[in-house]
């Protein structure tokens, strides 16, 4: 009786290996069909992007020109070299941008007043008043502009003055009763800025010249 029990067991220890060892083998061929479908995959992959042959097309390359030496006894003539830039000045149709009508060196030389000869006696009588203050300012809805002199510098009521920009005159002013000791405001008499002009802070305020 014990002799069968024991080969019952060991019939089913065997079943147990041919099964295990089937499933192995079963798992291995899986694997390398596996890695044999990648390797041809990654193959393909290659093959597409690589061009084919006949997808190439030959490029034509650039004839050498052939330079034929000069013979002996014939003179060899040089190439002529480039002609330098013209460096005449500039004048007021060749000035970038339209800004200047003459070149920028005669307009800074003017204003250093080397050329005062060019200036109308008017504009010299403008150009040297001696400033009184500058624009702070400008409120152009209500027509008027606060300076940054007052009466600590001797300004008063119905006081008349002019805006100066350079050697030119951009409008007059007439001090209001609204005066600080630093500070002061001045009605703008519109009709006496030109057209185009616009009075800006910085500009200087002189006194009256007589033109």
């Amino acid at each position: 009786m014990r002799l069968v029990h024991f080969a019952y067991i060991l019939t089913a220890l065997l079943l147990a290996a041919t099964s295990y060892l089937a499933w192995e083998g079963q798992q291995a061929a899986r694997g390398a069909k596996e890695e044999l479908d990648f390797v041809k995959k990654k193959q393909a992959a290659a093959d597409s992007a690589a061009p084919a042959p006949e997808s190439l097309v030959a490029v034509p390359m650039p004839a050498t020109s052939s330079i034929t030496p000069p013979s002996p006894g014939t003179l060899a003539i040089a190439p002529a070299a480039p002609s330098a830039p013209s460096l005449s000045a500039p004048t007021a149709t060749e000035l970038p941008g339209g800004g200047l009508t003459v070149p920028k060196t005669v307009v800074d030389a003017e204003a250093k007043g080397v050329n005062t000869n060019t200036l109308t006696p008017a504009q010299k009588q403008v150009r040297e008043a001696k400033p009184i203050g500058k624009v702070k300012t400008i409120v152009k809805d209500q027509g008027f502009i606060v300076l940054d002199v007052g009466s600590k510098q001797g300004l008063a009521k119905g006081q008349q003055l002019e805006v100066r920009r350079d050697n030119s005159v951009l409008g007059r002013l007439r001090v209001s009763d609204t005066i600080e000791e630093n500070e002061a405001v001045a009605d703008l008499d519109l009709s006496s800025v030109p057209a185009g002009v616009s009075i800006e802070p910085g500009d200087e305020v002189i006194q009256p010249t007589a033109r």
